[in-house]
């Protein structure tokens, strides 16, 4: 189980890889499968409203800001 603050950067990581892969056309393959696992290793569980899965606890930034 990965640590809340893990799964936060997870999150961040996949926003900033889904933006990169939006904005460029010719990605190097190996480098987009090695930023989607570093994406997928801490990923949180969601359930459909996107509230984990195995923690009440509400995601926070690294500045203790709710999200």
């Amino acid at each position: 189980m990965s640590l809340r603050y893990q799964q936060y950067n997870a999150l961040k990581k996949t926003k900033d890889l889904l933006k990169e892969i939006l904005s460029n056309k010719e990605l190097d393959i190996n480098e987009l499968v090695r930023k989607t696992n570093e994406c997928l290793n801490h990923f949180p569980p969601l359930n459909e409203n996107g509230k984990p899965y195995f923690s009440y606890d509400e995601f926070t930034s690294e500045e203790g800001e709710q999200l």
